[in-house]
């Protein structure tokens, strides 16, 4: 775990896990690697205990001749409790820290019993695979040296050595989740099989094994059925179809993680919602933590950031005039003959004097209409028509006079400002794709 490691931050919590990680730390490296101690104090409990166990951070400083950060934090409670915000704080904490100082690891006393009590708080939870084989030896930056060593163990050790360490007395609180699940369910489950903790490192072994294999799978058919738009992942459902639902799991979670930077926030209720968008109509839409969203349009499932529905416009010079678009540019000029048998693919050309006047490139507007030969028409209408992106209806930029719209460029026109014999001046639009 520490090769070619010159300095590592140590996590330090005052208790026997922390204080055993320390003096083993230290007997075995001694100088040879730089070990700074951090102790977060979270102000969640008495001020003498936190105060004992920051004393208790320094002593161990001067003890082994090591570097000591204390970091006095404020923890807010979350959508997942405060024993999950203040764990989220504390690693941050210890990752500004390890930055700061040039450290290359950050060293955490978790031991056996933690692995047991996480693996069963996350089964409650309804994790899936990777969940329940969330807590590794190592997970760079974090290492895990005593994962599989028990409680009992470590307190025999510390008082064998008679190395003072604090007990934390909310951890008797059965009001908490895992401290019930320490304090009641354990025992319990240890009377039916006294080898409880080894049958969960070896069944968290197997889920692993198996859960490495079909990510390794996924990921090959992730490249085969994603595309990548503007701040979104669009999934080909017909293709999506194919895979055995673990694998379409996998799939989703990929395409969060591609959006979003990883899975933090995200449960296993998320990845079924987005999953079950397989089966519901186009527009369905769903929100998701971190400002996203998934939507089913057409035949793709859409996983992307919410953005701020603004209005936007641009004026138009006729005379000459580029405009950007999404998928390319348009170029406007006015001619005063046009012959349409030269006209180009995604030309439109437009009486100039039969249009109201000033000219502009602007998104939607609540009444929205497109004027056809058949009469008025909604702007939804035409955009499933011709599958447009639901996500992308808000930005699309329209072409427009002062009556209202008069082409939505590579999809239509409206049926008015046609040339005739008498047309004095042709405004000719050039719609030309980037892609």
């Amino acid at each position: 775990m520490l090769e070619r490691v010159k300095k590592a931050v140590v996590a330090f919590s005052g208790g026997a896990d922390s204080v055993c990680l320390l003096n083993v730390l230290y007997t075995l490296y001694k100088n040879r690697i730089q070990f700074n101690i951090m102790y977060v104090n979270h102000g969640l409990r008495k001020q003498t205990v936190l105060k004992e166990e920051e004393n208790l951070a320094k002593f161990y400083a001067v003890k082994y001749n090591m570097q000591c950060k204390i970091a006095r934090v404020q923890v807010r409670k979350g959508k997942t409790g405060v024993e999950a915000s203040a764990r989220d704080v504390r690693y941050n904490a210890l990752k500004q820290y390890m930055e700061d100082s040039h450290a290359s690891r950050i060293i955490l006393g978790h031991n056996s019993d933690d692995v047991v009590e996480t693996f069963l708080m996350n089964m409650i939870r309804g994790s899936g695979a990777a969940g329940l084989s969330a807590m590794g030896a190592v997970h760079l930056p974090f290492m895990r040296p005593m994962l599989y060593l028990k409680k009992e163990d470590i307190c025999r050790y510390v008082r064998a050595r008679k190395l003072p360490y604090s007990e934390d007395e909310t951890n008797k609180e059965v009001e908490y989740r895992r401290n019930l699940l320490r304090h009641k369910i354990v025992p319990q489950l240890c009377k039916i099989n006294p080898e409880l903790h080894a049958a969960v490192h070896r069944t968290i072994k197997l889920i692993r094994s198996d859960n490495e294999c079909l990510d390794e799978y996924a990921e090959n058919v992730y490249k085969s059925i994603a595309r990548s738009d503007t701040d979104c992942v669009v999934l080909d459902t017909k293709k999506l179809l194919n895979y055995n639902p673990a694998i379409m799991g996998r799939i989703i979670r990929r395409a969060i993680t591609d959006i979003a930077g990883s899975l933090e926030g995200f449960e296993s209720k998320h990845i079924a919602a987005l999953v079950d968008l397989k089966d519901k109509p186009s527009s369905k839409r769903i929100d998701l933590p971190k400002h996203l969203f998934g939507q089913r349009e057409f035949n793709d499932i859409v996983i992307g950031k919410k953005r701020s529905t603004r209005q936007r416009k641009i004026k138009v010079d006729p005379r000459s005039d580029v405009i950007k678009i999404d998928e390319g540019v348009v170029r406007i000029r006015t001619e005063k003959n046009f012959d349409l048998k030269k006209r180009n693919k995604g030309c439109e050309v437009f009486d100039l004097d039969k249009l109201a006047l000033p000219l502009e490139f602007r998104t939607r507007r609540q009444g929205d209409v497109l004027v056809t030969r058949v009469g008025r028409r909604m702007l939804k209408k035409i955009y499933n028509e011709h599958k447009i992106p639901p996500h992308k209806r808000a930005e699309l930029l329209m072409f427009c006079d002062q009556k209202g719209i008069l082409m939505i460029p590579g999809v239509t026109r409206a049926f008015r400002g046609y040339i005739k014999n008498n047309t004095k001046r042709f405004l000719v639009v050039d719609h030309e794709y980037t892609s």
